[in-house]
């Protein structure tokens, strides 16, 4: 199961959604392709597989800094900058997931569906955490302020992959990443009203 699950995530990431084909997934794994349907009942199973199991995307411990408690424990703002700043990291040490992202953002298909049921499982999981016991201000739309943070990072993630800068800023330089986590978590703090 979990050559077939890791070769699902080769093939995405050098071919693209258009090449995760039944025999393709099966050569790549070096494994009969009835063994696909045996395990996973077809192909959406194991890229459902893949997008639970694959080590797709960030789960809600990393996410949270590992510590649920201490996370709970903050203010509304400091929540969300430390989801914020996990998820750019989490993405950041994620090469596949990044190429997956950009192939996503050229496909529409079954299987970018089955990944983006689990990437999106996972972001409303976070914003329910980040939102636990705590009042959202009512003129706020959190939704797109979500939103833009995800965008943003998913964005400037798939353009290191390929690119040596963006809007003058170098992407191979640590430097710029800090840069950048420093500059949401003060659009966090300025939006939600605690700019300092």
């Amino acid at each position: 199961m979990r050559l077939l699950i890791d070769a699902v995530g080769r093939v995405l990431a050098r071919q693209g959604f258009r090449e995760v084909k039944v025999n393709v997934v099966a050569r790549e794994a070096g494994i009969n392709k009835v063994l696909i349907y045996r395990y996973f009942g077809g192909l959406d199973g194991l890229v459902a597989a893949f997008a639970h199991n694959g080590d797709f995307w960030p789960d809600l411990d990393e996410l949270t800094g590992g510590d649920r408690e201490a996370f709970l424990a903050l203010p509304l703002v400091e929540r969300l900058v430390v989801a914020t700043r996990n998820y750019m990291r989490g993405i950041r040490r994620r090469p596949l997931t990044q190429e997956i992202l950009a192939w996503r953002f050229l496909e529409h298909n079954a299987l970018t569906e089955a990944l983006d049921s689990v990437r999106q499982s996972v972001g409303m999981q976070i914003m329910a955490l980040v939102r636990s016991g705590l009042a959202v201000p009512p003129n706020l739309d959190i939704a797109a302020l979500y939103a833009i943070l995800g965008g943003t990072i998913n964005h400037l993630s798939v353009r290191e992959r390929t690119e040596e800068t963006f809007a003058g800023l170098p992407l191979d330089d640590e430097a710029t990443w800090e840069r950048l986590e420093v500059m949401l978590a003060r659009i966090i703090r300025s939006v939600l009203g605690n700019e300092d």
